[in-house]
């Protein structure tokens, strides 16, 4: 059994529809702020850090952000789709309603991350370290997770189909409550995977069974 997730600790009170009025290139720290119903379309900028943050209808336009930090922050019914964020740390980070479209977060490290109803089509994942992370009703189909660390994961209600798990071991990992009719997964990379009947006999085809 997982343990809850911590949630974001988020206190913020002043509220910001302008980013470029907060933003600092040479000093990219922005604390306890809610920033709302604006586009945020920052260029190869590097280790911007969020602490207390609430973002809410927010869409990150061609966003390059690499080394991004963001502790206690929450993105409410936001729009990352096709965004860029490389090696980005999360820790106690919240999703809700949000579109993610094609965002990349390769190299990233999540520590109590929760994603709820989001759309997770054609995500970037490889060589990601995800610890205490949480999927509930996510559309995950045709993910990239190549080469994860998973560990007290959840993927409840999720549509599974097409993602790549290579070289990601998924012992302890319980698909069984998600959809899927086919994956991409190493036959030692499955043991130990909890699944249900149905998926089990779509994982059997990857060892050469015929089920009747």
């Amino acid at each position: 059994m997982v343990k809850p997730l911590n949630k974001p600790n988020v206190t913020a009170e002043k509220v910001t529809n302008d980013f470029n009025t907060i933003y600092d290139r040479h000093d990219p720290y922005i604390e306890a702020m809610i920033i709302e119903n604006c586009t945020i379309s920052v260029q190869d900028a590097e280790a911007i850090e969020f602490v207390n943050v609430r973002f809410r209808n927010v869409h990150f336009k061609e966003a390059k952000i690499t080394k991004m930090y963001l502790r206690d922050v929450v993105f409410e019914k936001c729009d990352l789709s096709n965004a860029h964020f490389e090696e980005v740390t999360m820790h106690r980070v919240a999703f809700y309603h949000c579109q993610m479209t094609g965002v990349i977060m390769a190299d990233g490290r999540f520590n109590h991350v929760a994603l709820e109803n989001c759309n997770l089509q054609f995500v970037g994942m490889g060589f990601c370290n995800q610890k205490y992370t949480s999927y509930n009703e996510c559309i995950l189909k045709q993910a990239d997770l190549y080469e994860n660390s998973l560990k007290y994961m959840t993927f409840d209600k999720c549509e599974l189909t097409g993602v790549n798990f290579t070289n990601t071991s998924l012992a302890g990992i319980d698909l069984s409550r998600s959809y899927f009719d086919q994956i991409t997964v190493g036959i030692a990379n499955l043991k130990g995977c909890i699944v249900n009947e149905e998926q089990a006999k779509i994982l059997s085809t990857l060892l050469g069974l015929i089920v009747k």
